[in-house]
């Protein structure tokens, strides 16, 4: 009895998170862009539907040649107001060549604004092949590698990533499935190459359903919604969770303005 009266109790978490009609959505992509890196403006984590007080907001900034630049993290103080956390400062070669990144933290010690990570951009017949990754410590200051992330393409897609360690051991990859040149599958895998993780992507209209699985199930685990603007750029990102003691959670919407 108090086991059914729990659930009961769920049901209203249940259903106030479920999806779209999974019937709608197919595996094949109905011709829209489906851009999911255009380049915006501001991204902003909401707690409504219309986004008045976003939590949490990354604003972004380009250069005159439309290279991104720079990143600011901005989200709610005490008394609710808007304070920025942290930014990110691109960096470029005499070419344009985007070349690496540093990442800008408070430090309770310190004045100012203090780097905490860094990246380092390596590139392979102009395409970028791979991030070096730093952590900056300080007091005393030393620059520490932390490990790597490997990009593979093929035909212009890319279709998978590497991570290693600061030792060169890898410990997570995944594989990207493409239909009609849009990523419809994502596979991870562990260090011992064993599947941990696996997204199928689902498309209607304007919209891509993004499933979490249980490995060998069709038992769905959660799901992210997207919706695209008339120009096939990202626009929503909600997180629609199905098993009912997750969706307790309530799910978050993000919004994306261009």
């Amino acid at each position: 009895m108090k086991k059914m009266l729990r659930l009961l109790l769920l049901m209203p978490l249940w259903i106030g998170c479920q999806s779209s009609d999974p019937s709608e959505f197919g595996i094949v992509p109905n011709h829209v862009a489906y851009d999911d890196e255009a380049p915006l403006k501001i991204k902003a984590s909401c707690n409504d539907a219309n986004c008045k007080e976003p939590s949490y907001e990354e604003r972004y900034t380009y250069t005159t040649e439309g290279k991104l630049s720079k990143v600011e993290t901005f989200s709610r103080d005490a008394s609710g107001v808007l304070q920025m956390q942290s930014y990110t400062d691109y960096f470029f070669d005499v070419n344009g060549i985007t070349t690496g990144k540093i990442q800008y933290y408070r430090h309770g010690s310190l004045p100012g604004w203090v780097a905490y990570y860094e990246s380092e951009f390596v590139y392979k017949d102009g395409v970028l092949k791979f991030e070096k990754t730093y952590f900056n410590r300080h007091q005393p200051e030393q620059k520490v590698l932390t490990g790597a992330v490997e990009y593979e393409y093929k035909n212009g897609k890319k279709v998978g990533q590497r991570w290693t360690d600061e030792h060169n051991q890898l410990y997570r990859r995944v594989e990207y499935g493409y239909n009609n040149a849009v990523v419809n599958l994502e596979t991870w895998y562990d260090q011992k190459n064993n599947v941990i993780r696996i997204f199928e992507h689902k498309f209607s209209g304007n919209r891509r359903q993004i499933g979490e699985y249980l490995l060998n199930s069709k038992e769905l685990l959660a799901m992210i919604e997207k919706t695209y603007d008339e120009k096939g750029r990202l626009a929503t990102q909600e997180t629609k969770v199905h098993n009912p003691l997750l969706c307790a959670m309530t799910p978050g919407l993000i919004k994306y303005t261009y």
